[in-house]
């Protein structure tokens, strides 16, 4: 009797919670339009720029504030420069379904301040460019077009897992299309010229698409006109631009948002999420129409980096013939950034050495006869390109992957001393030869193995304190200067 009450006491809460969830879903209601209803008012900052706020509270409430730009949440700002009645529609959504209320939203008298906004001129070429800018993706740079994780990796945002070569895409469609953005209006003008491009997800929604030998699909497609832009500025968030349906930019993965990573006179670098599978983010590089690459004057050459607090010989790297290394436990001793010693990409100045131990334990040894060697220590972090999972793991799980040669092994290295122009440099030579970090080499990352036969890598030493022997070297990876760093101490036997 008394596992009978005790199975009962466990197993009358769950009924309960059971028809709990039954009568929801039966007796869910759809909303009304009075659940959608909404307030607005004048921001602070200006008339033109209004704060709106839904009535109600819902799980899912989507914003189209009549501009060009979409919002999401209980609450939602949108900017309005020029003066002009916008339509401005709440849509909700409970278990019963959805409904939408609109309002219209007059405003009496243009912005110009508004209006007069460095990303608004970068992109549209300002006031005076009655016929606005037109730009085109860079098809002669190598990474004008490319992938990468989303959330964004250690590399930043940037194409870390694949960047397509120059003119990789030729007869997709990508290099003809054109792109123009109007201050007047907000105005969007998308020119395909035939053919676009878009990834091979999307091909149910344009007909005709087809293979176009380069990879994805092409389609025939003629976008729609009166298409308008639109842009959204966050605090600590890259600002988003958003193209109205119909209208998109470069490479169609199911959505119209990009983030802009960089807008400069000749270059707009974006990112974007692709719809059919979240956990990767696209990017395009465009520059102007009329712009030729390499046409600019040649900027003055920099002079050459004066080093003189960097004096490391081969003594320190090797001691009385042989010197085990490994990475510093402490925070900044990993990670990446814009320059040389910055970990601002990943991971901001935390300390990691505890989360991955694995990595922190590894054994660098310089032998005074050449011979490099290094030892895991029986386990590694695993990453994707290695074959295996992001994770710590025993070493033997790279046994037959694509990553094997990055296992402990043998190789050989060499010194280069440092100059009041130079810094000293460590190259290590082998196939799998590496320190630290095995998908970083000299202008890449691997984003699959195996790594190239007998391939060296050379890392520049930017710093190094003779009384605690703490060394640091760096590596570039990209053009776009992307630099990894270590900070390595030597092992006491």
């Amino acid at each position: 009797m008394k596992k009978l009450s005790k199975y009962l006491s466990f197993i009358f809460p769950l009924l309960l919670a059971f028809a709990c969830v039954e009568e929801y879903a039966l007796d869910a209601l759809p909303p009304t339009e009075a659940d959608a209803r909404f307030t607005f008012q004048p921001t602070a900052e200006s008339d033109n720029i209004l704060r709106f706020t839904a009535d109600g509270d819902f799980f899912m409430m989507n914003w189209d504030l009549g501009n060009g730009q979409t919002a999401e949440g209980k609450v939602a700002t949108g900017t309005y420069p020029l003066a002009g009645t916008y339509t401005v529609t709440l849509t909700v959504f409970s278990a019963g379904g959805s409904i939408s209320s609109s309002r219209e939203v007059v405003i009496a008298e243009t912005d110009p301040l508004l209006l007069d906004r460095p990303i608004y001129n970068m992109l549209t070429g300002g006031s005076s460019a009655v016929e606005g800018k037109t730009w085109k993706i860079d098809a002669s740079r190598s990474g004008h077009f490319g992938v990468g994780p989303n959330p964004i990796g250690a590399a930043g945002y940037f194409p870390e897992w694949y960047q397509a070569g120059a003119f990789e895409k030729e007869g997709s469609g990508m290099y003809t299309d054109r792109y123009t953005f109007f201050l007047d209006g907000f105005g969007f003008r998308m020119e395909t010229n035939g053919l676009v491009y878009l990834n091979i997800n999307q091909g149910g929604n344009f007909p005709g698409a087809f293979d176009p030998g380069v990879g994805d699909l092409s389609a025939p497609y003629t976008a729609p006109d009166n298409l308008r832009w639109s842009i959204v500025e966050s605090d600590g968030a890259l600002p988003e631009l958003t193209i109205s349906n119909g209208g998109f930019i470069g490479y169609f993965a199911g959505g119209r948002t990009y983030q802009i990573v960089r807008l400069e006179e000749n270059e707009l670098f974006l990112r974007f999420v692709d719809q059919s599978e979240t956990s990767r983010a696209w990017y395009v590089r465009l520059i102007p129409e009329d712009y030729v690459p390499g046409a600019e004057p040649e900027p003055e050459p920099e002079p050459e980096p004066q080093n003189p607090d960097v004096s490391f010989t081969l003594n320190d790297l090797v001691g009385d013939g042989r010197k085990v290394w490994r990475l510093k436990p402490a925070a900044g001793a990993f990670g990446v950034g814009p320059r040389p010693n910055s970990d601002e990409w990943f991971p901001s100045g935390n300390d990691i050495s505890s989360e991955r131990a694995c990595l922190f334990n590894d054994l660098y040894i310089f032998n005074s006869n050449g011979q490099y060697e290094y030892d895991a220590q029986g386990d590694v972090y695993g990453e994707g390109y290695m074959g295996i999972p992001d994770a710590c793991q025993p070493e033997s799980s790279l046994a037959g992957t694509v990553g094997a040669a990055w296992a402990s092994g043998t190789h050989a290295f060499s010194f280069t001393p440092g100059t009041p122009t130079d810094l000293p440099k460590i190259t290590v030579t082998g196939t799998g030869a590496f320190i630290v970090l095995p998908k970083a080499y000299n202008g890449g990352e691997y984003t699959s193995g195996p790594p190239r036969e007998n391939e060296s890598v050379t890392y520049n030493v930017i710093g190094y304190d003779e009384a605690s022997e703490e060394l640091t070297i760096s590596i570039r990876v990209s053009s776009e200067a992307i630099y990894w760093t270590f900070v390595l101490v030597p092992v006491n036997d």
